[in-house]
């Protein structure tokens, strides 16, 4: 099992943040400073104030991913307006921590999800049948594991690595089948995304691959 992260130390999470008297603005600026993203996004604070969202808010928020926070305040409905045309998100809270769950939310969003590889089993190819730029049939003895469709499959040669397929069929004796297992031989259609010269004696190392949303 492999997990893996793509870490992009470059994102930047942009917050307006309006309240109703000097103190909450505060609260609310420290609360999201004390948000852990391990390092991962920059909170960058664009703007704050006193009083209700204005005009002037939209327009520093407009075309840079900029949420608008806005704490015991109101949003004026031409303001409002002005906001969804410009596709400006406005968020009004009563409530400190739910405001803070919100930005929680949008950082999550901004994270790169955590990678799990699963190795799944090996087959040595005995057989090449057809390989065209995005497709190869091929034939061969599994030697571990097993093969299904929606398998991967990295395409290794006297341990070299040549590239990457997905498994989209799996035949035994011309008969379509639910896997082959160790011990089993049968043949196997396989896309790729560019051609590669499959040879008889390669091994096909099959794996599972899942990206799953990371949380704060």
């Amino acid at each position: 099992l492999r997990m893996m992260t793509t870490a992009d130390n470059s994102k930047t999470f942009n917050v307006i943040v309006k309240g109703d008297v000097l103190g909450s603005v505060t609260s609310v600026v420290d609360s999201l400073k004390l948000i852990d993203t391990g390092g991962e996004i920059t909170l960058n604070i664009v703007h704050t104030g006193v009083g209700d969202i204005s005009e002037n808010d939209v327009y520093m928020a407009a075309g840079g991913n900029t949420v608008i926070y806005g704490f015991n305040v109101n949003v004026p409905i031409n303001i409002s307006k002005m906001a969804a045309r410009d596709s400006v998100p406005v968020r009004l809270y009563k409530v400190i921590y739910e405001l803070i769950d919100d930005a929680k939310r949008e950082m999550e969003n901004l994270l790169d999800a955590e990678v799990i590889e699963e190795d799944k089993g090996e087959l040595k190819v005995l057989g090449v049948f057809r390989t065209e730029k995005t497709s190869i049939i091929a034939g061969g003895e599994v030697l571990q594991g097993d093969v299904k469709p929606t398998y991967l499959a990295r395409v290794i040669r006297n341990k070299k690595y040549l590239g990457e397929a997905e498994v989209t069929s799996v035949q035994k004796e011309k008969l379509k089948v639910d896997n082959l297992v160790a011990g089993e031989t049968g043949g196997l259609a396989l896309a790729t995304k560019s051609k590669i010269d499959l040879q008889v004696g390669d091994r096909l190392a099959f794996f599972t691959r899942e990206a799953k949303k990371r949380t704060l």
